[in-house]
């Protein structure tokens, strides 16, 4: 009689150095963008952010008929603009967020607190109509204080300078940080993003990101994600086309290289102001891949977070073998041997024995019993046919354990779900991103234990019933790696 030893080893877990392939940004295909039309006007409307009952958008549509509003070289001015969401959560018919916020300006960007009572906003730092047609109306940043239904209290931003612009303003999470971008003398570029720190409440000295985000073009619309993602929008060299959206990750005191968002995101056009809720699988941001103007569209992410996740289990292949008969009778009788062939090769000697095996199979197992006496063997005293199979599920293989930064290889190949003919594989990585493919390239920036999950799903049957399954497992991130 044989029963089975329940000792689990660990799976074999490596990286794969050599290996070069790598994930720029999010992976096609995990994505669906939709054209927000209930936002559109026919004119450009752009730079959508989020608040507790609606969004908050800039646009310069015509609202009168009659009349036009435009700066000192002809151009249309830009407002803020309210859309607040339905019983659905959905946006609904916009309309101007505040008359009071400035006269003959360009209004917005904007970002709000996170108490939702301060609102932070680009405006010209002279309105229109007190400037000559050859003056420069630099732009600046400003803050209004909600008042119930009210915007009040406009006060502008204590490094406003009429030589330079500062703009596209956005408060972090916690209010303790604001981002925004200027073409202030000693940047990288046209246009570079500053950071702010609010300590005793005031703001530091505005501090240039550096070379690691900036470069020598444009990088504007900055938007912190509880993740620790800045996003941003930049025209450098080497994307799709026009502006693209990037982010860059602060770990350790350094900011990573920028990483390039894939499609349906950007797009042979320009894409920009992105900005996402805070798990991460839903936002909004601005393209005129629509041809005529500037849009707002809507993101959503293809693969969910499970809420309830099986945890990955080992697979082991370590038995212990028994003859029981030899156990009833004495054991200490040093007449006999007994010996196993496991069926792989492996052998082992007594009357309990102990074997692991390399891998699922079908082995046939024998016990030999040797008269020590005559020398007498007898051959297969007891046999036994061992069928080892995988447990059904997917499989993630990855490092238990590494350093912040450390670009590692995660992959699904062993798999073992039979019966089902697999259509995609999917990965959340519990950091608000996600990928797809059976084998994915992952970074992860700051340390902190993650809950890797996999998502297996199949193709459609005949009857045309789609079966998922998900499995998740712990990856452990360090400073260091140790």
């Amino acid at each position: 009689m044989m029963r089975r030893y329940f000792i689990y080893i660990s799976a074999l877990i490596f990286i794969m150095s050599a290996y070069t392939t790598r994930l720029k940004g999010q992976a096609k295909g995990t994505f669906e963008v939709q054209h927000v039309s209930v936002l559109s006007s026919g004119s450009d409307d752009i730079a959508p952010i989020i608040t507790d009952d609606g969004i908050i958008f800039c646009s310069n549509r015509k609202t009168n008929p009659f009349m036009t509003k435009k700066n000192t070289e002809g151009v249309r001015l830009y407002d803020l603009y309210f859309a607040p969401f339905n019983s659905d959560g959905e946006p609904s018919k916009p309309s101007r967020l505040a008359a009071n916020l400035g006269k003959d300006s360009n209004i917005g960007p904007a970002s709000i607190s996170p108490d939702g009572k301060t609102l932070y906003f680009t405006k010209n730092l002279v309105p229109g109509k007190n400037l000559k047609k050859r003056d420069t109306n630099k732009l600046g940043i400003f803050t209004a204080k909600r008042n119930g239904s009210q915007w009040t209290d406009i006060t502008s931003f204590e490094y406003n300078d009429p030589a330079f612009n500062l703009s596209y303003p956005f408060i972090s999470a916690d209010g303790r940080f604001l981002f925004f971008c200027s073409d202030m003398p000693g940047g990288s570029g046209s246009y570079d993003i500053y950071m702010c720190e609010k300590i005793e409440d005031r703001w530091s000295i505005p501090v240039n990101l550096g070379s690691d985000v900036n470069s020598s073009q444009a990088e504007i619309h900055p938007f912190l994600h509880s993740s620790g993602r800045l996003y941003f929008a930049s025209d450098r060299p080497g994307g799709m086309g026009g502006l693209d959206i990037m982010f860059s990750t602060l770990s350790f005191g350094k900011w990573s290289k920028p990483v390039r968002l894939d499609d349906p995101i950007n797009s042979e056009d320009d894409d920009f102001a992105f900005y996402a809720a805070p798990e991460g699988f839903e936002g909004f941001f601005s393209s005129n891949r629509r041809k005529y103007n500037d849009d707002i569209f809507r993101f959503a992410s293809t693969i969910i977070r499970w809420s309830l996740c099986d945890t990955l289990q080992v697979n082991s292949y370590c038995y212990e073998f028994v003859d029981e008969k030899a156990l009833l009778l004495d054991t200490l009788d040093m007449k006999s041997r007994w010996e196993w062939n496991f069926g792989d090769g492996g052998r082992a000697e007594g009357i309990i024995a102990e074997h692991c095996y390399s891998g699922p199979g079908v082995y046939d197992v024998s016990l030999d019993i040797v008269n020590l006496v005559t020398g007498r063997v007898e051959k297969r005293q007891a046999s036994y046919e061992l069928e080892i199979l995988d447990i059904e599920q997917p499989v993630i293989a990855a490092p238990d354990t590494v350093a912040a930064g450390v670009t590692i290889l995660l992959n699904a190949t062993k798999t073992y779900l039979p019966g089902m003919k697999i259509a995609r594989y999917y990965w959340n990585f519990g950091d608000d991103t996600v990928s797809e493919g059976i084998e994915v390239s992952k970074s992860f920036q700051l340390p902190g234990r993650y809950n890797i999950q996999l998502i297996v799903t199949s193709e459609r049957d005949a009857a045309g019933v789609v079966r998922e399954v998900c499995v998740c497992r712990d990856i452990e991130i360090t400073r260091n790696g140790n």
